[in-house]
């Protein structure tokens, strides 16, 4: 039983590690506004919105965002990253997240078909 053990350890545990830390995981971050959302100022009026602004270019030169997109009054992004923990970590880094100018959920995104943008 423990021989089995043993090799069962050394030819499966390896694959079921590299398939949860690979790179080109796929996560979806929705932004809504936050509390402290200014509705009588326009984007750009809004505190935090630049640097928010620059956080996303950073990560975007930084080949983490994928595509990005707004549908009705939701933000979203499509980034990569190695796990769920990694994902959180880069976005919440956001001073515009800390301080309440926007709320942002990410969750897994597991697309089935790879489409081509232009």
């Amino acid at each position: 039983m423990k021989k089995a053990f043993i090799i069962l350890s050394v030819l499966v545990f390896p694959f079921l590690n590299y398939s949860q830390e690979k790179e080109d995981n796929y996560f979806v971050a929705l932004y809504t506004v936050g509390e402290r959302w200014d509705s009588n100022k326009s984007p750009g009026e809004q505190t935090h919105f630049k640097e928010h602004s620059a956080h996303l270019s950073k990560l975007r030169s930084d080949s983490i965002i994928v595509i990005g997109a707004r549908y009705s009054d939701t933000g979203m992004l499509i980034l990569k990253s190695k796990n769920l923990a990694e994902a959180k970590n880069l976005l919440l880094e956001d001073i515009a997240i800390k301080n309440n100018l926007f709320q942002v959920e990410i969750h897994p995104f597991q697309p089935f078909y790879k489409g081509k943008l232009e």
